[in-house]
Order: C-alpha cells, then structure tokens, then sequence
C-alpha cells in the first residue's frame, strides 16, 4: 500500500507565528474594544438626542419669553375665578348664599355633593365630561320679579355655575323654586408636557372664550362653613 506524501509545512514556518499574532490581536480587538465602540456609539447617540431636546426647549424659552408676565398673570386669574384649579365646596356655599341675599330671596335648603374631597383623588376626566362639577340643589322662596333676576345672576359668577333644572311653584307674585346647578372646577395637569410638544399660541377662538370668562362677577363673601354640633353631620348641606 503506497502512503501519500504529507504536506511540506516547513515553508510556511515563517508566517505562521506573525499570522497567529495578527489574529490574536484582531480577535482581542473584537472581545475587547467592540463593547467600547458600541458603547461610544451609545453615547454619541444620547448626546444627539440631548442637544435636540436642548434645542427644542431653547425654542420654547423663546416663545415664552416672547409673552408678557404680568398679562398672564391677570389672564390665569381670571380664568382661575371661573374655574377653580380644585373642588371648593365652601365658596361654592357662601357665594349662593350670599347671592340669595343680594336679591332679597328666602333660603329654604342648599345641598352640595361634594364627592371626594381630595383634588389629588379625583379620577381622570373623560371625553364626554370635559369639566368635573359638583352637582348641588338649592331651594328658594321669594318675589317672582327678584327670583328671575337671581337665575340670570347665578350664571354670570365665579365659581362657574350652570343651572341643570327648575321647579317652580307660583302663587301671585311670590314663588317657592327648587334649583338643580353645577360648579365646575379643572383638574390640575401632573406633568409640564413632553419636551417636543410645541408651545401653541392662543388661538382666536380661545381669545374669545377669555373675553366672555373676564366678564363673569365674583361676589364678596367668605368661605366659612356653618358651624355644626357633630362630625357625622354633612357641612354642606344648609
């Protein structure tokens, strides 16, 4: 049997240990600096998105800085008036109370549900209900005359109230009226917005609805509850 001649390696002895050097060099740049370089690529990446956020919010410094302070100010409070940044049950009260005596009407009964106490508790608003309100029901006696003047006068004051329903019994000019009305109140946002939310300037038809809120009248009352003898007792109810 014939055996096949080996291959002669004895020529290649000169490359085969620079070759195994240039290997173990690009083996150990692949364990070795690749995380590196992916790592730097990391960072270079969050460094873009830094500086395009940076740009962003130096757009939106500009915009605001554009906006006069003091006429914001004046602005948010007027709106605030009409809609409160949180449920406020005993101005709700004392304003319908002191607005039945401003038009010489007789309290019979006033009942605000005032749900859950606590802003921080109130569940998110829907699409279908914009506002959140506390519903409330007033009765009423008086001169027929001041008791229409007063329903006029319930809708144009702060806090903003709306009037669902009106009972009336009349007898000659005077009249016993139970009201169902709701007070509306915003939901304060939890965050300042997204970084890449554009600042959008008032629109004309929001400049509108400002113009109609500046012309609501707040009353000049306190917000003290009536005293009550015991805990268990609804302070809301008068």
């Amino acid at each position: 049997m014939k055996v096949g001649k080996l291959p002669d390696f004895g020529k290649y002895q000169d490359f085969i240990f620079p070759g195994l050097v240039i290997f173990l060099i690009v083996l150990s740049a692949m364990i070795i600096l690749k995380p590196k370089i992916n790592d730097f690529w990391l960072l270079r990446r969050g460094l873009l998105g830094q500086k395009e956020k940076l740009a962003q919010l130096s757009q939106k410094v500009a915009v605001l800085e554009g906006y006069d302070r003091n006429e914001l100010l004046i602005r948010t409070g007027q709106v605030l008036k009409v809609l409160p940044a949180e449920k406020d049950a005993p101005l709700v009260l004392a304003t319908i109370r002191s607005l039945v005596n401003d038009y010489h009407l007789e309290l019979g009964s006033l009942n605000i549900s005032v749900g859950e106490i606590s802003t921080e508790s109130a569940k998110t608003v829907t699409k279908e209900k914009l506002l959140p309100s506390l519903d409330s029901q007033l009765s009423v006696s008086g001169n027929l005359s001041d008791f229409y003047d007063f329903l006029d006068a319930l809708e144009k004051i702060t806090p903003l109230v709306r009037i669902n329903q009106v009972s009336i019994t009349k007898e000659g000019t005077s009249v016993e009226s139970k009201i169902q009305f709701s007070s509306y109140y915003l939901v304060p946002p939890k965050g300042i917005g997204k970084t890449n939310r554009q600042v959008i300037s008032i629109t004309s038809e929001e400049e509108k609805v400002y113009q109609e809120l500046s012309q609501y009248q707040s009353t000049s009352v306190g917000t003290s509850l009536p005293s009550v003898g015991s805990g268990k007792e609804n302070p809301f109810v008068f």
